[in-house]
């Protein structure tokens, strides 16, 4: 049997008497498409930067690929991770072409010039190959800065996708993309999983939109009450858990992970 690709165990992070994350564990295989829900402050986006080294844990411990994560390893492990994060509203300032931008995601980006000029034409198969897999290759010699919000989201995607990690952490990937770029999202990234057997990890804030594509939802509130598999249903008392005694669960398709219904 493989190892997981990722492996989390007892993650706490933040003071002890309201820690932001609290004695979080779960692991995944390869190929496998994870959902992350909660409410605001519920610490998606920190178990993100946990899982990328970003934020040192104050317990427990991660293993990437069978190897556990430490601040002497990080860097080369995280050749196999790409991740997007969360979009903010700043505008680039930077006159960068789409095609530098995606360049970025190349883990020799950042090497020394003559360690690159060899593989000038491997990273440029690399590059366009992701824009095309966002719909914006005709977009490659642009202005970044002068691109449309999602447009801007669609090219940030290309990068995290342009090295084909392993594994890939996503921020609330569909921000700023409207509803069919959204479903293109989606099918896109469980093609990769089903086709290149990348392991992806994705929060999200909307469950009904996600439900049909990914193979599990992990509910998160500091810690993760619940982890429901394809064809299971999230009990009520989760979704209180997480959103409080005063929400009331709605079922639009009931065949989705976590839909409740009677």
């Amino acid at each position: 049997m493989n190892s997981p690709v990722i492996c989390l165990s007892h993650i706490s992070f933040g003071p002890k008497k309201r820690p932001i994350l609290d004695d979080l564990s779960f692991s995944l295989e390869e190929g496998h498409f994870m959902g992350i829900i909660g409410p605001n402050g519920a610490g998606k986006s920190t178990i993100l930067s946990v899982m990328t080294g970003l934020i040192q844990p104050s317990q427990g411990s991660i293993e990437l690929f069978g190897t556990a994560l430490t601040r002497f390893n990080r860097h080369q492990l995280l050749k196999e991770v790409g991740y997007l994060h969360q979009l903010h509203n700043a505008e680039p300032h930077m006159p960068l072409t789409v095609r530098d931008v995606v360049a970025m995601g190349l883990s020799q980006y950042a090497s020394p010039l003559w360690q690159r000029m060899g593989k000038s034409s491997q990273h440029q198969t690399a590059i366009e190959k992701a824009l095309k897999h966002v719909d914006m290759l005709d977009f490659m010699p642009h202005d970044f800065r002068y691109l449309s919000g999602g447009q801007r989201q669609r090219v940030r995607l290309a990068r995290a996708l342009v090295r084909q990690p392993q594994l890939l952490l996503l921020d609330e990937p569909s921000a700023a993309l409207d509803s069919q770029q959204q479903q293109n999202l989606y099918l896109l990234l469980r093609q990769l999983c089903d086709e290149k057997k990348m392991t992806i990890i994705m929060v999200e804030h909307d469950i009904a939109a996600i439900t049909g594509h990914v193979d599990s939802v992990a509910c998160l509130n500091r810690s993760i009450h619940h982890h429901a598999m394809k064809g299971e249903q999230i009990p009520e008392d989760v979704w209180h858990q997480m959103y409080g005694e005063h929400m009331h669960v709605v079922a639009h398709d009931t065949s989705c992970i976590g839909c409740h219904h009677d």
